[in-house]
């Protein structure tokens, strides 16, 4: 029976946002609920291990001896064991509350992208502020351009006609020279 994404979250002390986006990108459908193998492969994602189901007391051992079978009820009587005795000194270590560990860690790595995304948004609006600088820019240079080869031909066109002007007005000073006498002091040679 399937298992809603909420419940599963709930059992595991997971945030049901992180859960769903990594079930979008696993490609496991929770429209319905989540299948037993959705489950199993959200477990092995998350590092989650099922609990071992509780052990039965122990079978009757059949022992046959010759060609008569007899029934033999074995049992073992201790009730605890200390693996201690089996091991050596070294210390073993393991995470004391690995759900509370992927819940931050999730929760680390999901703060983590949202500041990616808000730098990268940032960054884009920076490009796209850049891009209409630089075209207000461009075509302000433009228009600058088309203005100095407008300058250059029109000063050009006038200091050519201020020359002309310049020498028809010697020639009407040279003409009018010519009707009088030089000035005292100036010597013709």
């Amino acid at each position: 029976m399937p298992m809603s994404l909420t419940l599963f979250c709930r059992e595991h002390d997971l945030p049901k946002a992180t859960v769903y986006r990594d079930c979008k990108r696993l490609d496991i459908d929770t429209s319905a609920g989540l299948s037993d193998e959705a489950i199993a492969r959200l477990k092995l994602e998350y590092g989650i291990q099922d609990q071992p189901a509780e052990q039965s007391s122990p079978a009757a051992v059949t022992v046959e001896v010759g060609n008569h079978a007899v029934s033999k009820m074995v049992r073992v009587d201790a009730s605890a064991v200390s693996l201690e005795q089996f091991r050596t000194n070294r210390d073993r270590f393991s995470l004391a509350q690995p759900t509370q560990f992927v819940s931050e860690a999730l929760t680390f790595l999901d703060q983590l992208e949202e500041g990616m995304a808000q730098a990268e948004t940032q960054q884009e609006q920076e490009l796209q502020q850049l891009r209409a600088v630089k075209k207000q820019v461009e075509k302000r240079l433009d228009q600058f351009r088309r203005r100095a080869d407008e300058y250059r031909i029109k000063t050009d066109l006038l200091a050519q006609i201020q020359s002309a002007e310049m020498e028809e007005v010697e020639d009407l000073a040279a003409e009018l020279n010519s009707m009088g006498k030089p000035a005292p002091g100036d010597s013709q040679p």
